[in-house]
């Protein structure tokens, strides 16, 4: 069991001859450690993984692997983290657990751990400041309602905004993000990799479904007292959007919930999630989720149901959000 403590100095001296393997998400933060991680001449491979899948022991690692941005497993070389929920969690403290509770992004804890600028001058602060934004959900309605620059990318790189589902892409997500860690070491300019080909063509089609994604949200929305109800069962396409449009667009709501048919119509999905704007919600959404056989966090969570009780359940559950919000 690897659990000593890891300094930088170490991580470099314990390096392996072909590097380590990078473990983490697939999206802006993970782009960014990436980043970071293979200008510091650390990483040569890179697996993008669910955190689910990595909890439950799904992802098989090694004295090999480093992760960022997903739960702590035993056995890995060293694991970047900032999630509360994980500190709490990972009880006994292992030294090879580089968490920072108060980082507003897991490529954070990276930067400040390698010395930031010290170490890593190519590194562009814009695109620091971007991820810390991204992953902290710092967006304003302008970012949302407008998305340009580095909040674009962060949009387009989120498997929620849904894109892949329209088109059959040129290179595959995996790809994508593989030539973007290359484009953000050797590009200061977020222009320049917005102009990209491969990322070009993502872009259009993002700019593409804003109307038509904005529409829909509209008018598929109801609300009751602070939630959100976007109910899409009866559309035969979803847009792509980014998943804080409906925020936005709905500036009075504290919560949404996301009303979908499951697999093959098999059963309703009920998806919840808070506004990054109104963070005066109360009901913790992943507790309320598990009551009806789902699961999820404070601020985030999804269940399914059966079809035939997927109204009252929703009904059920505004009214708790009711009363939460009245208490």
């Amino acid at each position: 069991m690897i659990e000593f403590p890891v300094t930088a100095e170490r991580i470099r001296q314990d390096c392996p001859a072909d590097k380590f393997r990078l473990i983490t998400r697939s999206d802006m933060d993970g782009l960014v450690c990436g980043t970071l991680l293979k200008e510091l001449g650390l990483i040569n491979q890179i697996e993008f993984v669910h955190p689910k899948d990595m909890q439950d022991g799904k992802i098989a690692v090694s004295k090999s692997d480093i992760s960022t941005n997903l739960p702590y497993v035993p056995g890995i070389y060293a694991a970047f983290d900032h999630h509360e929920s994980e500190d709490k969690r990972v009880t006994h403290k292992p030294g090879n657990h580089i968490i920072n509770v108060n980082a507003p992004s897991a490529a954070r804890v990276v930067y400040d751990f390698f010395d930031g600028k010290k170490t890593l001058p190519r590194v562009s602060d814009a695109m620091m400041l971007a991820v810390d934004k991204a992953d902290a959900a710092r967006f304003t309605r302008e970012d949302v309602l407008n998305a340009k620059g580095w909040e674009l990318l962060s949009f387009l790189m989120d498997a929620r905004t849904g894109l892949g589902r329209f088109r059959d892409f040129r290179v595959s997500n995996y790809q994508l993000m593989m030539m973007l860690i290359d484009a953000c070491r050797n590009h200061t300019s977020i222009e320049d990799i917005l102009a990209l080909p491969d990322v070009a063509e993502r872009v259009e089609l993002y700019h593409k479904h804003e109307a038509l994604s904005r529409d829909q949200i509209q008018r598929c929305t109801r609300l009751e007292g602070p939630l959100a109800i976007l109910d899409l069962r009866n559309e035969e396409t979803i847009y792509a959007s980014n998943r804080f449009m409906i925020y936005a667009l709905f500036p009075k709501a504290s919560i949404s919930c996301h009303v979908m048919w499951g697999r093959d119509k098999k059963n309703t999905v009920l998806a919840f999630g808070k506004s990054i704007f109104d963070r005066s919600n109360a009901t913790h959404v992943g507790d309320l989720m598990l009551e009806y056989g789902g699961g999820g966090h404070a601020g985030a969570g999804t269940c399914q149901v059966d079809n035939d009780k997927a109204d009252a359940a929703l009904a059920a559950m505004t009214a708790r959000i009711a009363r939460d919000a009245a208490a």
